[in-house]
């Protein structure tokens, strides 16, 4: 397949083109900017870098001809925050991702395009009270701040279009290792703990979390799903429960025993509000790497920081 990404350089985008490229399929990315391309790697080459904005119909149209799908992934935000992340500017904050949307779809109908994944997010649930059960996949959407009903209104773009099939994407919290490495979730809070003073805060809180990697394979999964199971549809991806505090023992567990550490001992969490269950994406065959993947990505972290030495 040939598939266009937007956003294809932002934190789940890498993920997404890596994991595509992998799959053998043909990957353009539009970007703000071409810095972090590099995080291709070794497959830097196989990708159609058009640099540009989203409202520039002209790149959008070049962008998208010829292209079986579109993964939806760029999201304007104020840095480091999506939540309050119109900053002081929330017309300018939907214009920017609502409009943008918008004209992302319609330039696809008119291109051609099959198929569009929409990247939503767990903000969608935010006004939501599950303490006991796990919101499903078709709960209606309470959102209480301009992320999320964003979100939930690009969401509902897949009920009023017959001739392209699309479909949106929840991710939870995302984990695992980013480029640079300087930007990984948890990395500061890691360093300053075993290597360091010891003075960041750790939060107590329990939060779901979902690998990266996982959430680029969900994406692979409704890109080539029938269209009678994803078209129209929302699809919830969360994989564990954990907190900053569980982090930092499994970290220090695998600085002291190694990349394979016993947790056999390990307490249940218990799971914290708004816990999203992933049922419609594991019945199309979703399968999580769990607490193995964490462990494994701390591993990663512990051995490129040279954490404990």
């Amino acid at each position: 397949m040939r598939i266009a990404v937007t956003g294809g350089t932002g934190l789940i985008g890498r993920f997404v083109v890596n994991d595509l490229l992998s799959k053998e399929n043909e990957v353009r990315v539009l970007t703000r900017s071409s810095v972090g391309s590099e995080s291709f790697g070794s497959r830097h080459d196989l990708v159609d870098v058009f640099v540009g904005d989203m409202s520039d119909s002209e790149l959008v149209n070049s962008f998208l001809s010829d292209t079986d799908a579109v993964v939806h992934a760029a999201f304007t935000h104020v840095p480091g925050r999506f939540r309050g992340g119109e900053g002081d500017d929330p017309v300018g904050f939907w214009n920017a991702n609502f409009v943008g949307t918008v004209h992302i779809v319609e330039c696809a109908r008119r291109a051609g395009v099959r198929r569009v994944v929409l990247l939503s997010s767990r903000a969608v649930f935010d006004g939501l009270e599950f303490h006991t059960e796990e919101i499903g996949d078709q709960e209606t959407p309470s959102p209480t701040t301009h992320y999320g009903l964003v979100k939930a209104s690009c969401e509902q773009l897949g009920n009023l279009y017959d001739d392209i099939e699309i479909c949106s994407l929840r991710p939870t919290g995302v984990y695992g290792i980013t480029h640079p490495i300087s930007r990984t979730k948890w990395l500061k809070l890691l360093t300053n703990h075993i290597n360091g003073p010891g003075d960041i805060r750790v939060d107590q809180s329990n939060r779901t979390e979902v690998h990266g990697s996982d959430v680029a394979d969900a994406i692979s999964l409704l890109l080539s799903a029938d269209t009678v199971q994803i078209s129209g549809k929302s699809f919830n991806c969360s994989d564990i429960v954990t907190s900053e505090q569980r982090v930092l023992d499994l970290a220090k567990r695998i600085v002291n025993q190694g990349p394979n550490p016993d947790v056999g001992d390990l307490p249940r969490l218990e799971k914290p509000k708004n816990t999203m269950a992933s049922i419609a994406l594991n019945s199309l065959g979703w399968r999580p790497g769990g607490l193995s993947r964490l462990i494994a990505t701390l591993a990663e972290i512990v051995e490129n920081e040279r954490l404990g030495r």
